[in-house]
């Protein structure tokens, strides 16, 4: 098969590693692929040192007409599929197929907001199938009136291998939170749980691993609260698997937009315990009371009581650690590549 890959991040997040994982996938199964994707941008640089293959075209929004016929170009030279793995590559796309013909188009959706707009839901018309990466994601793709035979759910995968159980615990609790710093990942409300730990387990810390335009009006917060010498903000951070290892527990505090989060499956992989809040597909990942603590988004006393509870249970820990280590293994990169793979050739079965 050929595979045509659409990126349009600048940027290096989660959506950018399955594109990685899924292509470098393909190619050990003896399928060519194709990534677009922005100039010298971390998906470009990484892609290449993979030895894929890699167009840059440089693309301004989801409907950068100079972008479309560069696509439509790359189409045209016979591709199977076409698979779209941002909102606006499924934009630019959605156009680019208007002057092709021939390939099926796929579009990942990474995301629980809902489509909103004329336009968002009309750039759906001719996808042959939608990847959601949660059955939460799916369900609001169905409520936004995307047909559900359209819709398959395949969740977002981690190299297990980069992941060692870790051996003995921080010395003192130490509390991560490894997320971007944007408003709908909640960091106010993990502050503010971050504070009532401390009454109860004065000698705790906090990291807060991540960049983001929200940084500087956290640190304020966290200042505001009285906890600023108990956190510390670390920034983005490259080597994720030699620094969760480091925490006693893990926490995710969104509030909305969660798709299949990473850093849960990551947690998890190393032998750390998490809490997250019920917040697109946290709970699919995380088994209530049994791989780590599902608690309500906005709610930071919730938050708190489930981070003291496994704090002050090392028996607890353990327990959510085996069964975590369990639970993880079904987000293999074999198993996403392998249904992913599976599901193309479906496409093509019945064309």
């Amino acid at each position: 098969m050929k595979i045509l890959h659409i990126n349009t991040e600048k940027t290096w997040r989660g959506g950018e590693q399955q594109v990685l994982y899924l292509t470098k996938g393909l190619k050990d199964r003896g399928h060519e692929s194709t990534i677009i994707c922005q100039p010298n941008s971390p998906l470009s640089e990484r892609a290449k040192t993979e030895g894929l293959y890699v167009d840059e075209v440089r693309m301004r929004g989801g409907v950068d007409l100079c972008a479309v016929f560069s696509i439509a170009r790359h189409l045209r030279r016979g591709y199977d599929i076409l698979h779209l793995h941002t909102a606006n590559a499924h934009s630019l796309g959605f156009l680019a197929s208007m002057l092709t013909r021939g390939h099926k188009v796929i579009v990942s959706r990474r995301v629980s907001f809902p489509i909103r707009g004329f336009f968002g839901k009309l750039k759906y018309r001719g996808v042959a199938k939608v990847i959601a990466v949660s059955e939460d994601v799916k369900k609001g793709l169905i409520n936004s009136g995307i047909p559900p035979r359209l819709i398959v759910t395949i969740h977002s995968a981690i190299d297990l291998s980069r992941y060692k159980e870790r051996g003995v615990e921080p010395s003192r609790p130490i509390v991560g939170i490894i997320a971007h710093l944007a408003e709908h990942k909640g960091h106010k409300y993990f502050l503010e749980a971050a504070k009532e730990v401390s009454v109860i387990i004065p000698y705790a810390t906090f990291l807060v691993v991540g960049d983001g335009d929200k940084r500087r009006a956290l640190e304020e917060y966290a200042q505001s609260l009285c906890i600023a010498e108990k956190v510390t903000f670390l920034g983005f951070q490259k080597d994720i698997p030699k620094l969760i290892p480091g925490c006693t527990i893990t926490v995710l505090s969104s509030i909305s937009g969660e798709g299949s989060p990473g850093v849960l499956k990551e947690s998890m992989a190393a032998g750390i315990p998490v809490v997250t809040t019920d917040v697109g597909g946290s709970s699919e990942i995380v088994e209530d009371g049994i791989t780590g603590f599902v608690v309500p988004p906005k709610n930071s006393k919730a938050l708190a009581s489930a981070m003291i509870k496994l704090l002050t249970d090392a028996e607890l820990r353990e327990r959510m650690t085996l069964e975590g280590l369990r639970k993880v293994k079904e987000f293999s990169v074999d198993t996403m590549v392998e249904k992913t793979e599976a599901l193309y050739k479906s496409l093509l079965s019945v064309s």
